[in-house]
């Protein structure tokens, strides 16, 4: 990681007009256009935990400032919110393309899962990480959707 958090060897990439936060996320891109799937990119928003207040005070560091900031009550705190990458609620797929994968993100990850399970969405949820296994997810979304035969 770099000192800002960021991973590192991520680039931003462009492909017709649409900037896409890494070269993964770029391929996966180009090859679901090169197989006719149709999909949305980081179009969907997922509230996995609404905002709130606290009304007790609180005494915490921040990041910025780097020391004790002390909070009274009442504090709006933030809701929690998870854009999967590439969907097709219709289809009902939902791919999320992760080179390496954060504390964070874990977390969001399962509450993701669990908002799904909660609300009784099925959604069938693929999570690549390499060229050869955003191949191998597109594959299983063909054939799940009746693109192509499979082999017997």
């Amino acid at each position: 990681m770099s000192k800002r958090g960021r991973i590192k060897n991520v680039k931003a990439t462009n492909v017709d007009g649409i900037k896409y936060r890494s070269r993964l996320e770029a391929f996966t891109s180009i090859e679901l256009r090169k197989s006719k799937i149709k999909f949305h990119y980081e179009k969907e928003k997922f509230v996995l935990m609404d905002k709130f207040k606290y009304n007790g005070s609180s005494i915490e560091k921040r990041k910025k400032k780097g020391k004790l900031v002390y909070d009274e009550a009442p504090q709006s705190v933030r809701s929690i919110t998870y854009v999967p990458d590439f969907t097709n609620i219709k289809q009902g797929w939902i791919i999320e393309v992760k080179g390496l994968k954060s504390d964070v993100f874990n977390v969001k990850w399962k509450l993701f899962k669990q908002y799904l399970a909660k609300n009784k969405l099925n959604y069938d949820l693929y999570m690549p990480g390499s060229k050869k296994q955003i191949l191998e997810t597109i594959k299983l979304i063909k054939e799940k959707n009746g693109n192509t035969k499979k082999n017997i």
